[in-house]
């Protein structure tokens, strides 16, 4: 009886949720140009015009969310997690404008994959600089406009209800537990297996970064640097590049050609494919929460090709794995995560970062956070990748003799940026993203059993950009959640950047570092 109870109560929510649709987000309060900003008047229609223009030729930038009714901002997870925290004037300030320059940011992605001329584009960035900065500071200036902001300025999740409604979420979890339990019971045991077997045998290749910016720039400190009005570290575009350089790990995976390569992604006249005669590895600097601290993220995204996909399935695969840096920006913990948003692993690195009690983990409907790992991972790591599916299997020490029969042959691969991707040159001449407006990679397609359907994923097992990563079949959490590591462990007992007790964490660390001109956000590394 119990049972029926529950499936008639699904069934309901499913009924009520077909005949649901979403209502029309609230419209802000305009305001009357007159006089000194008459030339504000067609500001709104300007951007409506280029705005439908974008989106008829599928090229809006898919890495921030447009603030609906606000057309000169623009807004990711980070930024959305600091909306309460604005009650000071100054940091309200700051909020708005990091969203006006993500606007300006994406347009210029927008703008050159519309095909634009230099000329064009000029003209249209100095149009709406004008236009984004006259009207925040005439329409903000309303108390309503800006809670109106705060609701929205929140990014859609890329979970679907209707498909949990219509996929019996309630009723498939029991069956996703069980699937999940026993896929990490398969990892598990492949951690375990040796490195020949996890190389299937085959020769290998070790992968190192090239490096081309000098790492003496790094600062001894997050702290060595002005923060934003949210505590998050900046430091100039070199040294950005250097940390990436820094940490970036060593990979090792199989020679045969027959099997995933590294390359860089490329437009063909089939599709998108993988350059295996270009290694590149493109790298985005991010931030993570941590009780108070902000703490500087590297993310890493390696493209390989599949020479055995499906047919009509594009032949390439991805990976991503994760750097988080402590205060002294050295290696706190890592993450790796397939670029599908499956088999996300959790290594740390130091001792003092300690994981939370199984009472204070994850709520009962979201998934624990998964250690395949026994251990402190090294503080620079080798990447062991299974040859079969590609994934990680192993982290050991960097420059580490590993035992498969032979040298493993060494190569190197080039650092881009992960913003270089989103303007892929097209044979025919142009440039195209290969992510579509939904985050997904065009032609991937999933080999997930059709009942994953029922997390809310939709084709699960598809590739996708960073800020359109979900992780989780139970329970709604994505890859670029600001308070995704305070899931998984306790803060740290350090001072955040700007307090009155950081210049003593700083000289604790440091001879003479000298603070550092500031740039921070995902355009941090710009």
């Amino acid at each position: 009886m119990k049972q029926r109870a529950v499936v008639a109560t699904t069934v309901a929510v499913w009924l009520a949720g077909i005949g649901c649709t979403a209502a029309p987000p609230p419209k802000p309060t305009l305001v009357e140009i007159t006089g000194f900003y008459k030339e504000l008047k067609s500001c709104r229609d300007r951007y409506a015009e280029i705005d439908a223009r974008i989106d008829a030729a599928g090229v809006r930038d898919t890495a921030f969310h447009r603030v609906p009714g606000f057309p000169y901002l623009r807004t990711d997870r980070l930024t959305a997690s600091f909306r309460d925290d604005t009650e000071d004037f100054g940091v309200l300030n700051g909020w708005i404008r990091r969203m006006r320059e993500f606007d300006q940011e994406a347009r210029e992605f927008e703008y050159q994959n519309l095909g634009l001329s230099q000329q064009e584009a000029a003209i249209l960035r100095f149009e709406f600089l004008n236009c984004g900065r006259g009207l925040a500071g005439l329409e903000l200036e309303n108390p309503d406009n800006v809670a109106l902001v705060k609701q929205l300025a929140v990014p859609p999740d890329d979970y679907s209800d209707k498909a949990r409604t219509w996929g019996f979420y309630a009723l498939t979890k029991p069956l996703l537990r069980a699937d999940i339990a026993d896929h990490e019971r398969l990892v598990r045991a492949e951690f375990a297996k040796p490195a020949e077997a996890l190389l299937d045998n085959t020769p290998a290749v070790r992968w190192q970064v090239a490096e081309v910016e000098d790492l003496t720039l790094i600062p001894k400190s997050m702290y060595d640097s002005y923060p934003d009005e949210f505590g998050l570290p900046g430091f100039v575009d070199s040294t950005w590049r250097a940390l990436a350089e820094a940490n970036a790990p060593q990979v090792l995976t199989t020679a045969d050609a027959t099997r995933r390569q590294l390359g860089a992604p490329m437009w063909t006249a089939q599709g998108l494919d993988v350059d295996t005669t270009k290694p590149e590895v493109n790298y985005q600097i991010g931030f993570t929460r941590l009780g108070p601290l902000n703490l500087v993220q590297v993310n890493y995204f390696f493209w390989f090709r599949t020479p055995n996909a499906a047919s009509g399935t594009a032949p390439v695969d991805g990976l991503v794995w994760r750097v988080t840096l402590d205060d002294h920006l050295k290696p706190l913990a890592y993450e790796s995560l397939r670029a599908s948003g499956r088999d996300h692993f959790w290594f740390p690195v130091q001792q003092r970062l300690a994981r939370k009690p199984a009472s204070a983990a994850a709520p009962a409907d979201e998934q624990p956070a998964f250690f395949p790992q026994d251990g402190l991972a090294p503080p620079q790591a080798l990447l062991m990748l299974d040859a079969v599916h590609g994934g990680v299997r192993r982290v050991g020490a960097a420059g580490m003799e590993v035992s498969i029969g032979s040298p493993a042959t060494p190569r190197q691969y080039t650092l881009k940026r992960y913003e270089d991707l989103y303007t892929l040159p097209l044979p025919s001449g142009g440039t195209r993203s290969p992510f579509q407006l939904d985050g997904l990679i065009a032609g991937t397609e999933s080999d997930a059993p059709g009942w994953r359907l029922a997390s809310g994923i939709t084709r699960p097992g598809s590739l996708r950009h960073l800020s359109h990563l979900p992780m989780d079949y139970i329970g709604r959490r994505h890859f670029d959640e600001p308070f995704l590591m305070q899931s998984a462990f306790m803060p740290l007992d350090l001072p955040p950047p700007g307090s009155p007790s950081t210049k003593q964490a700083a000289d604790a660390g440091r001879d003479d570092a000298v603070p550092l001109a500031v740039a921070s956000g995902r355009s941090a590394d710009r």
